[in-house]
């Protein structure tokens, strides 16, 4: 990072040694400086403010390199785009989504906004609730913990924690289902959430357990002619 902050510098230094050395060579052979000094002071506040923001960009940078919020290679979210560090320029940074494109998001807009940095963690809890229809037996509601807890633990990276019959709901009979995923790779993570919920799905369905949603029963009552 110090190598390519150095070489991004380059240019701008060497511009900045040969305007203070073209200075000095027109006052050591006699030319008035007066105008010259003022035509530059006219021109280094043209060229503040033309460098306002680049020169914003760059602290970013700075700040991007001592913070370490992200680096390249960790898989963050930001503004809303998920995907993988690819690099960290002096002005912006770029992203390969999960969709595969390449984002290009200033550093400015990075450091002042939220951001999510799935590499740093060790591990990911989920918390899931699910519903089962009122039909369901005593005997299914009570296996329903013991299949769960099942699928999830022959699933690779993740970890059972706990699920309960936690309550009745308006139009169902609810579980919350906790466990781990002990990686810090996002697309891991959710291929073992994908592979933990189509387990369910299955097993519910070899089971004649049904899932519950919003539902509503009209019961219509007809009186005959008095």
């Amino acid at each position: 990072s110090i190598i390519s902050m150095a070489s991004s510098l380059t240019p701008l230094i060497k511009a900045f040694t040969w305007t203070i050395g073209s200075i000095f060579y027109l006052q050591n052979i006699g030319v008035q400086m007066t105008a010259i000094w003022a035509l530059l002071s006219a021109g280094g506040i043209g060229a503040g403010l033309a460098l306002k923001d680049p020169v914003q960009e760059f602290f970013e940078y700075i700040t991007i390199l001592l913070d370490k919020p992200f680096q390249k290679g960790e898989f963050i979210k930001a503004e809303g785009v998920l995907g993988m560090v690819e690099r960290v320029g002096v002005r912006s940074s770029r992203i390969r989504s999960i969709n595969g494109e390449i984002i290009v998001m200033s550093n400015s807009s990075l450091t002042n906004g939220l951001i999510s940095n799935y590499a740093q963690m060790d591990r990911r809890r989920l918390v899931h609730k699910l519903g089962v229809v009122y039909e369901t037996s005593p005997e299914l509601m009570k296996e329903i913990p013991t299949i769960i807890k099942k699928i999830v633990s022959e699933t690779n990276n993740a970890s059972f924690d706990r699920c309960h019959f936690t309550g009745f709901g308006d139009f169902s009979l609810n579980f919350e289902l906790v466990y781990y995923i002990p990686t810090n790779n996002y697309m891991k993570a959710m291929e073992a959430q994908q592979s933990i919920n189509l387990g369910i799905m299955n097993e519910f369905k070899s089971k004649n357990i049904h899932f519950a949603f919003p539902t509503q029963t009209l019961k219509i009552s007809g009186r005959g002619k008095e």
